[in-house]
């Protein structure tokens, strides 16, 4: 496991990433100074995204479960539901929101039956509160409906 993202599990195969960013930043209120330059107060944090990217080749032997994860983090986008990230190495990024999928097909041919030999995929990610109880059950049946 490379990271989780709520049920999703991101590993080397079949659902992977091969890169991942994280952008954040900070609030700074602009203060007008009479007969000096304006000068700025700083008022908490500000907006933090965190991105991971990945190719899939779904017609390569090990990673044919790749293109059902990727339609978990569609169905996880969707619900609006927070999802808890941890990292590989232990890092707890705390509970996200999916904010989008993206996905690229390429060399699409008439033997692959419009899936894309390759699929470049992309999840955009911003932290949200800690869900109440209540989301969360709903969370876990939502979960437990995807294999049943």
């Amino acid at each position: 496991m490379l990271w989780q993202v709520g049920p999703l599990t991101i590993s080397r195969r079949p659902y992977n990433i091969e890169e991942w960013s994280r952008e954040a930043s900070a609030s700074w209120a602009k203060k007008e100074l009479l007969g000096r330059r304006p000068d700025r107060e700083f008022t908490g944090e500000g907006e933090e995204t965190l991105t991971l990217k990945g190719t899939l080749h779904p017609f390569n032997r090990n990673a044919i479960a790749g293109l059902s994860s990727l339609d978990l983090a569609h169905s996880l986008c969707r619900s609006g539901q927070a999802v808890f990230v941890t990292r590989a190495d232990g890092r707890v990024f705390g509970f996200y929101g999916i904010i989008s999928v993206s996905e690229t097909h390429s060399a699409i041919g008439p033997h692959t039956g419009g899936i894309g030999q390759q699929i470049e995929h992309e999840l955009k990610l911003e932290p949200v509160g800690q869900p109440d109880l209540g989301s969360s059950t709903d969370l876990l049946s939502q979960f437990i409906s995807l294999f049943g």
